[in-house]
């Protein structure tokens, strides 16, 4: 926004050229937080955006009077406010002002440095945690840890509430804001209160290098199976799946599960592309639809490459899939043979784009919705399985704090993780919340089996050992991805 605006109604301009052209659930700067999350981006280049930002006519243009009283508040509080205060810094105000009044979660005012934070987003690496954030009224939702991140390693979970960033009250903030607290160098800690269900714990995570690498994979030679994880979709994630799939096709791979768990989208491009991969000539990927016109995406080889999924395959999800990741799911279960296996994914179905760049900042605003290949709108409903199922339920408990004693009479949630995890491993124990003898003696053992101190209680080395091994029985327990590959078996 400059002076000239605040004085005078903007006449008609083109958006200004892209730096990116769409984006779905695109992760901003080192925190890799959803800021702009799940939703179709445009910088102005697109399809999706052919008329300029400023109509010629719109229903409520503002008159001659309106900028009269805006210019007063605006000369009233340089004039008589008791602190100095810049130019700049009320016509950003302003800005993030209006676009906060719509009430809409994916809508915002970026200034300079969170416009460049998302630049960052979509290559190279990342100093973070690896979280991605939703604002949910007034509170900061997580939509999914990223893949061995300190989020992840902490156990960081999808719908956890953040409340505070060291001691700093996160509830009624904007995301642009919330990264600003969260993100910083590699090696420096940030404390996150996280809210999950009626329980609040704290968790200290070291910032760290995070890679832009979305696609990994693995071969289980005895089903014959190869296991595709995408973790997001950034600018290379096309590539790297072709190398990916190719890779396990040469190791003697005869069916494929592409993992979506987890996965909160990103550019749009790159979503179109992979999910070509699936469809025949012509068939639908997915639409955009605002109030006045709807655009169908459709199957192109020449469009998007002509490299095609070949074998039998299953895709799986759970509550952290979004956007891009859902757009796959709902063509993978509308448009093929192939099964959607997993929970019911998140369900962010809206379209933004980003428009009015300047130096000073740029403004994302919900322009439109994104439909499935069938017209379906998954917006806060998600995309159901074909086949729901639920992970163990270890996979919700609380990682514990080394920091904190857990011992004989207490009662909290690290009591039920502790009992949960140890009758997993098949000790003596059934899953409880209070910490009784029988417990005790049950932490003993495994103290004595992990050549710990055998002292009964739950702390420092004791808490790191029963997370990891917490943590190395969910990954060889993957209900769900067990249910795939027998699901392609059947």
């Amino acid at each position: 926004m400059t002076e000239e605006t605040v004085n005078n109604q903007p006449s008609p301009q083109p958006p200004p050229k892209a730096r990116k052209d769409f984006l779905l659930g695109t992760i901003v700067g080192a925190l890799l937080t959803c800021l702009l999350v799940f939703g179709v981006f445009d910088r102005g280049g697109g399809s999706l955006m052919p008329k300029p930002f400023f109509p010629t006519s719109v229903s409520q243009d503002l008159s001659d009077k309106d900028f009269d009283e805006l210019r007063q508040v605006y000369n009233s509080i340089n004039h008589y406010y008791i602190e100095e205060v810049s130019k700049d810094q009320l016509l950003e105000g302003a800005a993030k002002g209006m676009v906060k009044a719509l009430g809409d979660p994916h809508s915002e005012y970026l200034n300079a440095q969170e416009s460049r934070g998302l630049d960052d987003s979509v290559s190279g690496s990342f100093e973070g945690v690896g979280i991605q954030i939703s604002r949910e009224g007034d509170r900061i939702i997580v939509i999914s840890p990223i893949d061995n991140t300190p989020a992840d390693r902490a156990g960081i979970q999808p719908h956890d509430v953040i409340l505070e960033a060291d001691g700093i009250d996160l509830i009624g903030m904007d995301t642009s804001e919330v990264v600003e607290y969260i993100r910083g160098p590699k090696g420096s800690s940030v404390s996150l209160k996280i809210q999950r269900g009626h329980s609040t714990f704290e968790v200290t995570l070291e910032r760290e290098e995070i890679p832009l690498i979305t696609v990994e994979s693995d071969y289980q030679e005895e089903d014959q199976v190869g296991i595709i994880r995408i973790s997001q979709f950034a600018s290379t994630t096309y590539d790297e799946l072709v190398e990916e799939i190719e890779a396990v096709k040469e190791q003697g791979a005869q069916q494929l599960v592409f993992d979506l768990r987890m996965n909160p989208g990103g550019l749009l491009d790159q979503a179109l592309k992979i999910g070509n991969m699936f469809l025949e000539e012509g068939q639908p990927i997915m639409s955009v639809e605002d109030p006045e016109e709807k655009e169908t995406f459709v199957a192109d080889n020449q469009e998007y490459g002509d490299y095609k999924i070949d074998l039998p395959f299953a895709i799986l999800i759970n509550e952290g899939s979004a956007s891009a990741s859902e757009i796959i799911a709902a063509l993978v279960q509308e448009e093929t043979d192939g099964k959607v296996i997993g929970q019911t994914s998140f369900g962010k179905g809206t379209v933004q784009s980003i428009l009015n760049s300047s130096e000073k900042g740029e403004l994302k605003l919900t322009i439109a919705k994104w439909l499935t290949p069938q017209g379906h709108w998954i917006n806060e409903e998600g995309v159901v399985p074909d086949l729901e199922v639920e992970q163990d339920e270890l996979s919700n408990a609380i990682l514990l704090n080394p920091e904190e004693t857990v011992q004989l009479e207490d009662t909290n949630d690290y009591v039920e993780t502790i009992s949960k995890l140890l009758f997993n491993l098949d000790y003596e124990v059934t899953p409880r919340s209070y910490f009784d003898e029988v417990l005790e003696e049950a932490v003993k053992k495994f103290q004595k089996d992990h050549d710990l101190p055998v002292t009964g209680t739950v702390e420092g080395e004791t808490a790191q050992a029963i997370n990891q091994a917490a943590r190395d029985y969910l990954d060889t327990n993957d209900r769900q991805l067990e249910a795939a590959i027998q699901s392609l078996k059947d």
